[in-house]
């Protein structure tokens, strides 16, 4: 059999990285793959990505257009091909039944129900390598998916914009606009990324938010609220979105006002835990990802209790001298100690640092 020459590989495996990325946050439970279906020379026969959840997978995808019908190609694919039925029949007969001869796989399948598509190709005579420099790439894509699969919760991100001296706010009560405009359009595609997104009451009630993607084309986000006495503004524009709310008030009129209103309503033990609802999220809502937007009360609960994966600040340049902070002195010692930069880059006139907790 010819060899696959290294270059071709990894063009082939870069590709179907970059294909992955296309899925969206409708792809869950599902992981976000990509697959390429290419001949010995390099030359790209088809390619696919996971569709919305029902739909197909990233391997069924790719032979879908030619018919399943691929004697003698290779396939790259960025997750091992899945061997049970689910919502669709398991990838690895689908490439074998196409006549695939080689398959590449940049990372191996970690769901348990799932896994040993490599090993039943190999069974029946389908030559598999891992390509396990491509990993990597292939599980910070995945990052949500992941954590789900080995933690049960989904990954938090906390995202907020700063003056240069760290305050989210002028004045306690006040809605302050404090980026520019790339850094809002940047906002709105980190929301279409995750599935659910997260506010305290204070910022419900003083900036009146929908928390909807507008600046680009994407998904909303599932809005969630975290309000312990159930103080909401009963005419916010959110609440039209069927939030999930969570407290610890019993008042049965504002609880039948919020049914009425379509919000579900978790009603938690007065001693809940962050770690408790996110539970909830991850176990009773399927939600893998959660953007928390604030207030900064609600960010260092968050904190405090060691539940954030990343914190994405957007750093303005204007210096307001005072207001609140993002951090109080605690949970900033908290912050410093556990996360990390990952990156920084510019957006415009502000400045995008992203950390990760340090593992």
């Amino acid at each position: 059999m010819t060899e696959i020459n290294n270059e071709i590989l990894q063009k082939m495996m870069e590709r179907a990285l970059w294909l992955s990325t296309l899925s969206t946050t409708k792809t869950y439970p599902n992981p976000k793959v990509g697959a390429v279906i290419f001949d010995d020379s390099g030359k790209i026969v088809s390619e696919g990505f996971t569709q919305e959840y029902g739909g197909d997978h990233a391997e069924a995808s790719a032979l879908r257009k030619t018919g399943f019908a691929a004697n003698g190609l290779n396939m790259a694919v960025t997750l091992e091909p899945c061997n049970h039925f689910g919502k669709t029949p398991p990838c690895s007969e689908a490439v074998l039944k196409a006549g695939i001869k080689r398959v590449f796989i940049a990372k191996r399948e970690e769901n348990p129900k799932a896994q040993n598509g490599a090993a039943f190709l190999t069974e029946h005579g389908v030559e598999v390598r891992f390509c396990e420099e491509f990993a990597g790439k292939t599980e910070e894509i995945n990052r949500f998916f992941f954590k789900g699969i080995r933690e049960n919760l989904p990954w938090i991100t906390v995202k907020t914009a700063t003056s240069a001296d760290g305050f989210i706010t002028k004045k306690i009560g006040e809605k302050t606009l404090i980026t520019g405009d790339p850094a809002q359009i940047y906002v709105h595609g980190l929301r279409s990324s995750h599935m659910a997104i997260a506010v305290g009451a204070g910022t419900v009630n003083i900036d009146d938010p929908l928390l909807t993607v507008r600046r680009i084309q994407g998904f909303d986000p599932q809005p969630v609220i975290f309000s312990k006495t159930l103080n909401l503004d009963i005419n916010s524009k959110i609440l039209k979105r069927d939030p999930i709310i969570f407290t610890v008030s019993g008042e049965q009129e504002k609880l039948e006002t919020l049914g009425e209103l379509g919000c579900k309503v978790e009603v938690m033990e007065k001693d809940f835990r962050i770690i408790d609802t996110l539970r909830l999220l991850f176990g009773k809502y399927r939600i893998n990802s959660l953007l928390v937007e604030g207030g900064a009360k609600l960010i260092g609960s968050f904190l405090s209790e060691g539940t954030v994966d990343e914190f994405q600040i957007l750093r303005s340049k204007a210096v307001f001298g005072g207001g609140v902070a993002l951090f109080d002195t605690i949970g900033l010692e908290i912050f410093k100690r556990n996360y990390e930069l990952k990156e920084k880059r510019e957006l415009d006139c502000d400045l995008l640092e992203i950390l990760r907790k340090i593992k």
